[in-house]
């Protein structure tokens, strides 16, 4: 699933392309998305057509696009596992699995397209009562400091690895990030979130270094992630331990180690993220 570097590289490949420009028409293919839900096309339709893009934007991993009504109207969209979002010419042939298409003036289209339809578009009217944006805690790349983190892992037993994933408490990271953040700041991913919360600027530095790094890649690309350029991602080189399983540790050499936990698969190194409890 795409995470904050890979959202953050779409939207700054579309917003130049997309923002002052006006919507023409709205397409679904009639094929529900995420949890077989169908879309509001008349919703898309009613806070798009014969509006301007005012601008593209991120919050979390959700991509934002907002009209220029005044009223704080727009489209959320996720990406779920498998969606693309990317500009192309009208004229051109529509790839397999196209399910909403936003006719733009000039002849082009903004295509969403999603192979496994875990994605999501949804018209906002307004954007801040959609529940998706509603429910998420501060943005991973800008959302807080250290002070702010060591408050929130306060008395939370939970392990640090679920902590950080839980959208609610932070938005926008994912299995990739958290592993690597993890093992930059040395901690186990099973460590309780509360026996962290003294190391709390050490890991809002290492999360905030593998988000920099991750965009400045464009995007860790392991399977199916494009940019809005329909290119891969350059970060999956720069990985130090997630999905590394049995290779050396690139600071002691150790074997790196392989667990699941709650269903997603955990890499770190034994001997640089020693556990604690």
């Amino acid at each position: 699933m795409p995470e904050l570097p890979e959202v953050e590289t779409i939207v700054r490949g579309l917003e130049p392309i997309v923002r002052g420009r006006r919507i023409e028409s709205v397409w679904w293919s009639r094929r529900p998305l995420h949890l077989l839900r169908p879309i509001d096309l008349r919703g898309l339709r009613a806070v798009l057509v014969g509006r301007t893009i005012a601008g593209v934007r991120r919050r979390g991993k959700y991509i934002i696009l907002e009209s220029d009504r005044p009223r704080d109207e727009g489209v959320v969209i996720h990406l779920g596992m498998t969606g693309r979002l990317r500009v192309q010419p009208a004229a051109g042939a529509r790839a397999p699995h196209t399910h909403v298409v936003f006719g733009l003036a000039g002849g082009d289209e903004l295509r969403f397209v999603d192979a496994r339809r875990f994605g999501w578009v949804e018209p906002g009217r307004p954007l801040a009562r959609v529940a998706a944006l509603a429910d998420l805690g501060p943005d991973a790349l800008a959302g807080f400091d250290a002070t702010t983190l060591a408050a929130a892992l306060t008395g939370v037993r939970a392990p640090i690895k679920a902590f950080l994933l839980d959208q609610r408490r932070i938005a926008g990271l994912g299995n990739i990030y958290v592993s690597e953040a993890l093992f930059r700041a040395g901690i186990h991913p099973a460590t309780p979130a509360d026996r962290v919360r003294r190391r709390a600027a050490e890991l809002l530095e290492a999360v905030g270094a593998v988000l920099a790094g991750g965009i400045a890649r464009r995007g860790t690309t392991l399977r199916d992630y494009v940019d809005a350029d329909g290119q891969r991602g350059d970060n999956a080189a720069a990985l130090q331990v997630y999905g590394r399983a049995s290779k050396p540790c690139p600071s002691c050499g150790t074997a790196i180690r392989r667990r699941v936990d709650a269903g997603r698969a955990t890499f770190f190194c034994p001997r640089c993220q020693p556990p604690r409890r």
